[in-house]
Order: C-alpha cells, then sequence, then structure tokens
C-alpha cells in the first residue's frame, strides 16, 4: 500500500507534557485556611472602626495580628500577588514624590 501525504503516523507523548498541570487545578488545590484569620481581622477591624470605648484599642491589635497571621499563612501565590502590588504602587508614589519637587 502506497504512502500519500495525508497519512498520520501515531506517535507517543512524552510523560513529561502530559504531567503538566494548569492554573485551574493549582488553584483548586490551594489550601484556603488563611482566610480564617483574615475574616477575623476584618470583622474586629471593623468593631475598632465603629467603637469608641477602650475595647476598640483591644480589637484593633487583634485585627493588626490577625491580618499579619493571614498574610504569613497565605499561599505563595497570593503573597507573590500582593509584592507585586506592593511594588507598583511604591513605584507610582516614589515617582508622584519625585514630581513635586
Amino acid at each position: 500500500m502506497a504512502k500519500t501525504l495525508l497519512d498520520v503516523e501515531l506517535t507517543t507523548i512524552p510523560t513529561y507534557f502530559t504531567s503538566t498541570t494548569n492554573f485551574s487545578s493549582e488553584v483548586t488545590k490551594m489550601p484556603l485556611f488563611f482566610l480564617i484569620p483574615l475574616c477575623t481581622a476584618l470583622a474586629t477591624g471593623y468593631l475598632f472602626k465603629k467603637s469608641t470605648d477602650e475595647i476598640s484599642y483591644l480589637a484593633g491589635v487583634f485585627a493588626a495580628i490577625s491580618f499579619i497571621l493571614s498574610l504569613v499563612l497565605a499561599p505563595w501565590q497570593i503573597q507573590f500577588g500582593l509584592l507585586i502590588i506592593v511594588f507598583i504602587v511604591t513605584n507610582k508614589l516614589l515617582q508622584k514624590n519625585q514630581s513635586k519637587q
């Protein structure tokens, strides 16, 4: 039987191409327990802003500690995204300050 231009040979795909993961599967594997101290920080921060008693200072300290804890527990993807945002905002603020002088 003669081969034509339309005949295609079947080949096996190497395993290093099939073992790659996409972003959606990485996100589904991401641990979300860092959201617990983050929600606690948001709730106590709201209490700090609305209250005028001495308890509001304690709530503010607790909110700050919870927020720092949630940043430490956050997955590297979220930490990296926040780092990029901080660099962009800092760069824009530095440019704004330099243009005033």
